[in-house]
């Protein structure tokens, strides 16, 4: 099918002979790429992120595949370009039109204040410091619309058009608007940016009404802005990707993943970029929602170690847990559907310094990947958690990182130096702190999505993935008590892979905001059902199935939460009271005996992916031997620990801690007590000693 500019998953019309999907995520450090041929795992590899022209990475991942031209049926690309722009201020210059009396929103925020103020009277909110749109861009125009639609003041188009003048003559060729209420009633945004485009045909227009069609102004306003500031440069990168793709033969649809794990076109994704902010990791989370099914365990947390940092996510009951909300900076935030993933300063690239009170902390600072860890041997000179972990013996100084970079442990060594010498001791013995403080660091990542909302993890298996998740996974599994650990066949392409899970899908977001007493609930199903008619014939494809969303609160709250309902319940006030309590009790922990507040309805025409790629069956019967002993540290002990290949191991083999397993994209550890289990498609199952009988 083809979708519109709404969005959606586009396939090959070039019939049976395209068949290979491809996964590409362009991560910090490396770009990762996996191949399905049918529901098989055809090939998975790895390219240093190319940050300079990051279209040439994925083209150096995409070459490695040796793919024949017209052989591609879909590439599902993940992708922080838009998150990148904002977080490093490398945006496009923008112009923001406002109701009179609000320009000055985008400094005031929430009215929030970081706790560093308290203490550092200096301390000033991050859009004040490094503003996305500096105040003489930020133009008032005479325009009002009430709460309940009527109109108090007309908008002035000839003011709107003057201050459009202005900016366009200082450069501005990305324009937000943001008008009060617009999110119900949008009339006026609609009409601005009508005589915008008449008049300046190459200026790039956000409405807030489009982007983030929902209550709350600053919500609202904020997103749109980031949408506007990254809008140009997104759609740079849609073009240059499709015409790389073209001029390699490879003419297949190109689709992008969005933060609530569906997938959009590159016309979606460049009129909305702020929905692919989270783009890479969503990938990865989808890629565990996909192995809860197929694991039959339908409470994972899965934990990815990258790069640059640690990216925990939690599937409860099956299913991924999400929020409303996106926070990239103090109070900079993009309001909409995204799956949950908290993330820390915690990577293979985080710099190991001493804190002001003498002792050794971790991150958030990184060396990415250029000039990347010390021990890369591209001209980084810091210690980082990769260099304590070759130091550790964890990593092998004779095997390429990724395929393709030598680890010179002499370089890490030098690194630690300094600091050894400033604690008076050994590199190694600081690697190992240093080591120590990333996995407890990242135990606690887990405790934000699990003890500290009342959710039990040791109720969770843990699913490691990224090229270093392995590594500490088992050791981050014990401080929590979690019963087991698995290491996926594809652990170092992970987030690759989980992309192939995308589905697409058509949305329509209607605004309530009002008390769920039993007229609205009526009410709203009845609007849920009309608007499903809409939205199918819009959508036009008869796979596609219907979800249903109440965003509420309960009253008094200041979060919105998603609620899936059915509105063919014949009981609609106590079906959305039950379902949204069951979804505030499995993000939170508890529901309470309070009525619920009606944000908007979402209905979602989605149509999944029906093939569920694996990797292909391992052949290998007889159990590997390990090729080699490798003395490693854990936990201050040294011992000697077998080493694997995966690529020589039988399913249903055990493998018994310590050990080292060594995959071409990711290095796994089992420390004393881990007992590993192959299963048929080269997953390693861990069982921690205490859940062994």
């Amino acid at each position: 099918m083809d979708a519109d500019d709404s969005g959606g998953i586009r396939k090959s019309d070039e019939g049976t002979d395209a068949m290979v999907r491809i996964g590409i995520d362009t991560g910090g450090t490396f770009t990762d790429l996996v191949v399905a041929d049918g529901d098989e795992i055809r090939m998975a590899t790895k390219s240093l992120t190319t940050h300079g022209e990051l279209a040439a990475g994925l083209l150096s991942a995409l070459g490695k595949a040796e793919l024949e031209p017209g052989e591609v049926e879909s590439v599902v690309h993940g992708t922080t370009v838009a998150l990148n722009a904002i977080l490093t201020r490398r945006g496009a210059l923008v112009g923001l039109l406002t109701t009179r009396g609000f320009r000055d929103l985008l400094d005031m925020g929430r009215g929030w204040r970081s706790a560093d103020a308290l203490t550092d009277p200096r301390w000033r909110r991050p859009h004040e410091l490094r503003p996305i749109v500096e105040r003489h861009l930020r133009r008032p125009v005479a325009e009002r619309v009430r709460a309940d639609g009527s109109v108090l003041v007309p908008l002035d188009e000839a003011g709107l058009l003057a201050e459009v003048d202005e900016l366009y003559e200082q450069g501005c060729r990305s324009i937000a608007i943001c008008f009060l209420h617009a999110y119900k009633f949008p009339a006026h945004e609609e009409r601005a940016a009508e005589l915008i485009r008449e008049r300046y045909p190459d200026v790039g227009v956000s409405l807030s009404s489009a982007v983030a069609p929902f209550p709350r102004e600053y919500n609202r306003l904020s997103t749109c802005v980031l949408n506007a500031y990254a809008q140009p440069l997104m759609q740079s990168y849609t073009r240059s990707v499709e015409e790389r793709l073209a001029g390699a033969g490879h003419a297949a649809p190109l689709n992008f993943m969005t933060n609530d794990g569906g997938v959009s076109t590159p016309a979606a994704v460049s009129a909305r970029p702020v929905t692919t902010l989270n783009s890479g990791p969503v990938g990865g989370v989808m890629g565990v929602q996909s192995y809860s099914r197929s694991l039959g365990q339908p409470n994972l947390v899965g934990f990815d170690m990258g790069g640059t940092s640690t990216d925990v996510a939690v599937i409860a009951e099956g299913r991924a847990s999400t929020k409303r909300e996106l926070e990239l900076e103090h109070d900079l935030i993009v309001s909409m559907p995204v799956l949950e993933i908290h993330s820390i300063g915690a990577g293979g690239g985080s710099i190991a310094a001493l804190d002001a009170a003498g002792g050794v902390a971790v991150g958030p600072q990184s060396a990415g990947s250029v000039p990347g860890p010390a021990c890369y041997g591209r001209g980084g000179e810091v210690p980082t958690v990769t260099d304590a972990l070759l130091l550790l013996g964890w990593l092998d100084p004779k095997t390429p990182l990724g395929g393709e970079i030598r680890p010179d442990i002499a370089a890490a060594e030098r690194a630690f130096g300094p600091l050894a010498e400033g604690l008076a001791t050994t590199p190694e013995q600081v690697a190992g702190t240093v080591a120590q403080v990333a996995i407890h660091n990242m135990a606690e990542a887990i405790r934000q999505l699990t003890v500290y909302r009342g959710v039990d993890p040791r109720e969770f298996g843990l699913l490691a993935y990224g090229a270093a998740g392995p590594l500490a996974a088992t050791q981050v599994a014990r401080i929590l008590e979690m019963p087991r650990v698995v290491f996926p066949a594809l652990a170092g392409v992970f987030s690759a892979f989980g992309l192939l899970e995308g589905a697409g899908f058509d949305e329509e977001v209607v605004p309530v905001m009002a008390i769920a007493s039993e007229e609205v609930a009526v009410g709203a199903f009845a609007t849920m059902r009309e608007t499903a008619v809409k939205v199918r014939e819009r959508f036009g494809h008869p796979d596609a199935h219907a979800e249903f969303v109440v965003d509420g609160m309960y009253a008094g709250q200041r979060w919105e939460l998603p609620a899936l309902v059915d509105p063919t319940h014949s009981d609609p006030a106590a079906h959305l009271a039950e379902r949204f309590g069951e979804a505030h009790r499995r993000q939170y922990g508890y529901q309470l005996p309070a009525p619920v507040q009606i944000a908007n309805l979402r209905v979602r025409l989605v149509v999944p992916e029906s093939r569920a790629p694996r990797p292909p069956a391992l052949t290998r019967t007889d159990p590997a031997r390990p090729h080699a002993g490798r003395d490693i540290v854990v936990g201050g002990e040294r011992v000697t620990a077998s080493v694997f290949r995966t690529e020589e191991l039988a399913a249903g083999q055990i493998v018994h801690g310590p050990a080292v397993i060594e995959a071409p994209s990711y290095t796994g550890v089992l420390v004393p007590g881990d007992v590993a289990r192959i299963n048929e498609v080269g997953d390693i199952v861990v069982e921690l000693e205490e859940n062994v009988r």
